[in-house]
């Protein structure tokens, strides 16, 4: 049995490591797409074209949304609190590729952007249950002890 959760535990870590290295390439990949843009249109500063503005809102975006979500995932990972992680750091990368997919385009398909916005926000969501989780673990341990 414990070999089996010690598997199951790798295997979550494997996946969450690995997540996290997909959302670094794809910030990454959003943000020289932004500097292509920029070198193609001469422009530094602002937007001049609906490809530039659309490149800039797609890194923007991920670069407003992955922060607090990744801080809430690392604090349920270092907890040992992977089913909770695991679930929030996928949901987080799938819904932020679909976005920016989305958004990137011209002929945008709102369902799609919409559609990732919705699982970044479960993703946080999963995230903040996980937190609120670990308190009452944190709360009910505490009461154990002093009872």
């Amino acid at each position: 049995m414990n070999l089996e959760i010690s598997m199951l535990r790798s295997v979550f870590e494997v996946v969450y490591l690995g997540t996290i290295i997909f959302l670094v390439n794809h910030y990454i990949k959003l943000f020289r797409n932004v500097v292509k843009l920029r070198r193609e249109t001469k422009t530094s500063l602002g937007y001049k074209n609906e490809n530039l503005e659309r490149a800039i809102r797609a890194h923007a975006n991920f670069c407003e949304t992955v922060p607090i979500c990744l801080l809430l995932t690392f604090i349920l990972y270092f907890n040992n609190l992977l089913f909770f992680a695991v679930p929030s750091i996928l949901m987080l990368a799938i819904g932020r590729k679909i976005h920016s997919e989305a958004i990137s385009d011209i002929k945008e398909d709102v369902t799609l952007r919409v559609k990732g916005m919705k699982l970044t926000i479960w993703s946080i969501k999963i995230a903040g249950l996980g937190i609120v989780f670990y308190i009452f673990q944190i709360i009910y341990y505490l009461l154990k002890l002093y009872n």
